[in-house]
């Protein structure tokens, strides 16, 4: 028995003395990573993956959100987590390593780094320079006499200082942590040889909302800072430079943004959403929803919501709606949806609806929907509107009272259909109703819109009429072509009482005997209802003319077999 004690005794020790050499052995693993201005938790996964384990902290005492540089070669992970966090401990258990805050370790506590900014040749004070610690996320702006303070937390173990001004070099100071201290820095100018081509990329700040908003501070730190970019999780503000990231919030790009009255950041991944207005100077993806008004510099991918309007630089993927009107820059492929107007500068690929006007700067792929007026250079698709709707290059339908086009391979369906490149036709034409008619005829030989008026001058069979109707011209050869119309009629007697309508379907065959003169002559089918109002004297009474046989169509309704012949020029 004794001998079996002795045994477990001996396996137990040989098991905790292996688990510490593994443990150890994680700890003294050499490895090597190079990481700049990535968040710690995303370091801390990295060195787990490299090690074979992971790792187990409580986030209130370590903030996984912090910006760190690493550059190791051939180094213990110890080291490396020593410099990373400085006054913490580590733990094995396990696949795990758990990291633990020091117990005699010192505070947490503020310390104030101060100081001076000058011209490095002029020796002048330069005001308005950014100053910035990029891990805390803290910054400040010169003052006119070039003086700065920033306040800092000493839980860091590393702090970097960033001195940025638009057309000067980057300067960069590392200071030791957890003291007050005070810097006099000397900036150069940016050589000529090796500045980049000028971006304006405050473009934000310029629309119409972005004055009204932003501070002239928020534009300044956008141009010193515009090489320098942070992701954060969550950001909460109440204006533009009072929230959690203070005012660097314009140079971070957050999954969360809540913004009480309005936000400035550098773009959204995730959800945005903000009382009155959001102001994302770079992209946005998946959701963004503002009482007022959005603007973004960059592109949108997902769904965009305003109450009023929207403002996009670049482009638009996904759905973009505002209770008044949207605004991009170059391209929609999508949805864009308004309660007055959208505009876009270059393409329009899906549905682009307004209540009043749309409006596309290059091609139209897909419908244009408007209470009043579409417009696009070119349409592949259908645009509709109450009045208007013009476009260069008709690929398409056209829907509308009044539809103009340039040159059309497409349908024009309207009161008034113009092609310029098109059908231009006038006609003088009689049949068995009138002796005297003229029309007009416009679009393209697809289909095209009919004006026409006619009269009968004769005593006792007076009569004018007018109408509208729409064609179709199918070619046969150079010379011979059928035309098929239909046409509404209304007759007007003394004193402009009116006849019923009249509907009419004729079949013409053309003779084309010069390059704007042609013959054309065919049967017509009439339907109208009988006149049963008392006319006066001299004013035609029935239709049509006495000796055509006409048939019933219904109860209410009579139909003839006519002709229709005339001669067409231009």
């Amino acid at each position: 028995m004794k001998k079996f004690g002795g045994i477990c005794i001996f396996i137990g020790w040989f098991f905790l003395g292996l688990a510490q050499t593994q443990a150890q052995g994680k700890l003294d693993k050499r490895i090597s990573m190079s990481v700049r201005g990535r968040p710690l938790s995303q370091v801390l996964v990295e060195i787990g993956r490299k090690g074979g384990f992971f790792f187990s902290y409580n986030t209130t005492i370590l903030n996984g959100d912090s910006l760190v540089n690493v550059q190791a070669e051939g180094m213990s992970i110890r080291q490396i987590l020593d410099q990373l966090l400085g006054n913490y401990e580590f733990s094995e258990s396990g696949k795990y390593v758990i990291i633990l805050p020091r117990p005699n370790a010192p505070p947490i506590k503020i310390y104030t780094i101060t100081g001076y900014v000058k011209d490095e040749t002029s020796k002048e004070k330069i005001g308005n320079v950014s100053v910035y610690e990029s891990a805390q996320l803290v910054s400040a702006l010169t003052d006119t006499n070039g003086f700065f303070r920033l306040r800092l937390k000493s839980g860091y173990a590393h702090a970097t200082l960033i001195i940025s001004k638009q057309f000067y070099r980057d300067t960069v100071l590392f200071i030791q942590p957890g003291h007050d201290q005070q810097f006099n820095v000397d900036i150069a100018h940016e050589k000529v040889a090796d500045l980049t081509p000028f971006v304006v990329t405050n473009r934000v700040e310029k629309t119409w909302l972005g004055k009204f908003f932003l501070s002239s501070k928020s534009v300044i730190q956008s141009l010193n800072l515009m090489n320098f970019f942070a992701d954060k999780p969550i950001q909460f503000s109440l204006v533009p430079g009072l929230g959690t990231h203070g005012q660097m919030g314009a140079q971070v790009i957050n999954k969360f943004s809540l913004n009480l009255v309005a936000g400035y950041t550098a773009g959204s991944n995730g959800l945005e959403l903000a009382g009155i207005a959001n102001f994302d100077k770079k992209n946005v993806r998946y959701v963004q929803v503002a009482g007022i008004g959005n603007v973004v510099g960059g592109t949108v991918s997902g769904v965009q919501l305003a109450g009023i309007h929207n403002q996009d630089l670049d482009s638009v993927r996904g759905v973009q709606a505002a209770g008044i009107s949207n605004v991009v820059g170059r391209s929609v492929s999508g949805v864009q949806l308004a309660g007055i107007a959208n505009l876009v500068a270059k393409n329009t690929r899906g549905v682009q609806a307004a209540g009043i006007s749309n409006m596309t700067g290059d091609s139209v792929k897909g419908v244009q929907l408007a209470g009043i007026v579409n417009s696009g250079k070119t349409v592949n698709g259908l645009q509709a509107s109450g009045i208007l709707n013009y476009t260069k290059r008709l690929r398409g339908v056209q829907i509308g009272l009044i539809n103009i086009a340039d040159s059309s391979s497409g349908f024009t369906i309207g009161l008034v259909n113009i092609v310029r490149n098109g059908l231009h036709e006038m006609a003088l034409f009689s049949n068995e109703m009138l002796p005297f008619n003229i029309a007009y005829k416009t679009g393209s030989r697809k289909m095209y819109s009919i004006l026409q008026v006619g009269f009968n001058p004769e005593n006792n069979e007076k009569v004018l009429a007018y109408g509208f109707g729409v064609g179709n011209e199918l070619g046969f050869s150079k010379h011979v072509a059928l035309n098929t119309e239909l046409s509404l009629s209304n007759l007007l007697v003394g004193k402009g009482r009116e006849l019923p309508e009249v509907v009419r379907l004729q079949t013409l065959m053309r003779v084309r005997l010069g390059k704007k003169i042609s013959l054309f002559a065919g049967p017509a089918l009439s339907l109208t209802s009988p006149n049963k109002t008392h006319l006066p004297d001299g004013y035609k009474t029935i239709l049509p003319r006495a000796g055509y046989h006409t048939f019933a169509v219904g109860n209410n309704a009579m139909a003839w077999v006519g002709w229709t012949a005339g001669i067409s020029i231009f």
